[in-house]
């Protein structure tokens, strides 16, 4: 996320942030960060002078930029009445509700862990994705119809969860390597939201007993969700012994049967595309409510992981990382996401397109200045 320089306002009612982009394609949605006066009520308009939403996080305001290639696009930042902000980040529990269940989401997709209620069934550390029909928050509504008798592993109109997880990472769990194989973790000890907002939601999630070998280590992930965002931010850190050959990164579960999967190491990414159906037990569920899965269409789901510095691409059995090195204690920041063919990326080259692209404006951030 870019960062902006504070500069000597034009006046005290009304400041220009200006965001350049140095690229040579469009960047649009990107979320960016600015230092303004927040000490009146502000509303903040583009070029042609219509509002932009924002949120406020601490000395700064949060706000989705679009800016062509080669260009710099002004904002100006004006005293008035904002308007409500839609709401295109949550992050929630579940509890009694469902399990233990930690779920968030953004515009783009929807996604959850496993907390301690569902120890007994022996789930993973890993990351499931939910597919969206559309940038409403709807995540909360399918567990609210799956309270009400209509199964969320079936598309009423708002998405469906049919990706499996398994004992695996899942769609961009965390990847841990010692001894030659990865060694994956169990459900959430607890659970912090640090912040919830409309544009951006960060939360904590807290491991009290990770085995690696014959070690036992902590882990805290913290996670960093943003409006129009394929991947979401996620910084480690492990705490316990040392572990002379210990790797860390990000990883996919490739289910059933390899499909489409990239690695490029040149972007640190890897991006996989799949039947989206690999949880095969929701062919089950439809029948049980009368619907025939055979004849149904799930489309494509999509996966992608993003490991600044990684260093290996290896794959352990039906699980792709890519990790690097690791010194116990310290803090290690990867990326990860999904996405549906439904929605904004009708084929696989779209996906893997667009993730390129994200690795590309991680190197080169918007560059933002307030006067």
């Amino acid at each position: 996320m870019a960062a902006g320089i504070a500069l000597a306002a034009c006046s005290p009612q009304e400041q220009k942030i200006e965001v350049g982009n140095y690229l040579g394609f469009d960047r649009n949605g990107e979320l960016i960060t600015a230092v303004v006066d927040l000490s009146k009520d502000h509303i903040l308009k583009d070029a042609q002078g219509n509002e932009v939403p924002y949120q406020v996080s601490g000395n700064k305001i949060l706000f989705q930029a679009n800016v062509p290639a080669d260009s710099v696009a002004v904002y100006t930042w004006v005293e008035g009445s904002p308007s409500p902000v839609k709401p295109l980040t949550t992050a929630f529990f579940l509890g009694d509700r469902r399990k233990d269940d930690f779920c968030w989401e953004n515009d783009k997709a929807a996604y959850r862990m496993y907390g301690p209620a569902l120890l007994p069934e022996n789930p993973s550390s890993g990351v499931d994705l939910w597919l969206k029909r559309s940038s409403q928050l709807s995540a909360d509504a399918m567990y609210k119809q799956e309270e009400a008798g209509k199964p969320y592993h079936i598309d009423y109109g708002l998405g469906i969860d049919s990706y499996k997880v398994g004992h695996a990472a899942g769609c961009g769990g965390v990847a841990i390597v010692s001894g030659g194989q990865i060694w994956p973790g169990g459900p959430f000890s607890k659970y912090e939201i640090l912040q919830e907002g409309p544009l951006q939601t960060i939360f904590r999630l807290s491991y009290d007993s990770v085995q690696v070998g014959n070690s036992i280590l902590t882990e805290e992930i913290t996670i960093t969700v943003n409006a129009g965002a394929n991947l979401n931010k996620a910084e480690v850190v492990l705490k316990g012994e040392e572990i002379d050959d210990i790797q860390v990164g990000g990883a996919i579960f490739l289910h059933d049967s390899l499909q489409h999967l990239e690695c490029n190491p040149e972007l640190n990414i890897v991006t996989y595309a799949e039947s989206a159906n690999s949880d095969k037990g929701i062919y089950a569920i439809h029948q049980k409510m009368g619907l025939d899965a055979t004849q149904l269409d799930f489309g494509r789901n999509y996966c992608a992981i993003l490991v600044p510095g990684a260093e290996n691409f290896n794959r352990y059995e039906n699980t792709q990382v890519a990790t690097r090195s690791y010194q116990i204690g310290s803090p290690f920041t990867y990326y990860f996401g999904g996405a549906w063919s439904k929605r904004d990326y009708a084929t696989d080259e779209e996906w893997m397109f667009a993730i390129q692209n994200d690795a590309i404006c991680m190197e080169n951030p918007l560059k933002v200045i307030v006067r």
